[in-house]
């Protein structure tokens, strides 16, 4: 329970270091979209790993939004997805789930 809370700690801090990054964008989905495989391989086995990190409340959401299964998709999911994952999950721990793939090809798509 100790490591919980400083774990809960450290992603906090993470959280409000880590600048906003707006995951609701046209781009930001297609990107998504375009590197699904590479977020899933990134993604899939932390997974696992939502209990021992966030409160109890925020792993059910996490685990509702993966309709209860241990993995993402295998096909990209619909548009709107990408948003409610990122309103779901805590800035910080997206960073985890593959954020810098989705933010470096965004950057890309802009210069």
């Amino acid at each position: 329970m100790y490591f919980k809370s400083w774990s809960l700690v450290a992603l906090f801090i993470l959280a409000v270091a880590v600048h906003a990054f707006d995951f609701h964008s046209d781009e930001a989905a297609a990107c998504a979209t375009k590197h699904w495989d590479e977020i899933r391989e990134i993604a899939n086995p932390k997974i696992s790993m939502v209990d021992d990190i966030l409160p109890k409340a925020g792993a059910e959401r996490v685990r509702a939004l993966l309709d209860g299964k241990s993995q993402l998709p295998k096909d990209p999911p619909p548009r709107d997805w990408l948003g409610k994952a990122a309103d779901t999950i805590p800035e910080g721990l997206m960073k985890m789930f593959g954020k810098d793939i989705i933010e470096k090809c965004v950057n890309e798509m802009k210069h």
